[in-house]
């Protein structure tokens, strides 16, 4: 799904479709792709709610990529644009 999501292109490797990440942060999809395409932004609740979706499935694999789950924590923490939005320049 990595192409499809926007301005956040790092959430597609997360995520295997759209409808499970507007879910992820509770909302609808029509929301999911304004927000991905920069004509609203994430709400604080919804940045939260996606990044412990994150960090949760990360947390229950097998393999824990501490790297990834660090960069949820701190997603989680208020820093979710700095960690999942594309770099402009």
């Amino acid at each position: 799904m990595r192409g499809s999501c926007g301005l956040y292109p790092s959430l597609g490797r997360h995520f295997k479709s759209m409808k499970e990440l507007a879910h992820a942060g509770c909302m609808s999809t029509r929301r999911l792709y304004d927000c991905l395409n920069g004509h609203k932004d994430f709400t604080r609740a919804e940045k939260k709610a996606i990044s412990a979706h994150i960090a949760t499935d990360l947390m229950t694999r097998q393999e824990i990529n501490y790297s990834e789950l660090q960069d949820a924590v701190r997603a989680f923490q208020g820093d979710f644009d700095e960690i999942y939005k594309r770099k402009v320049g």
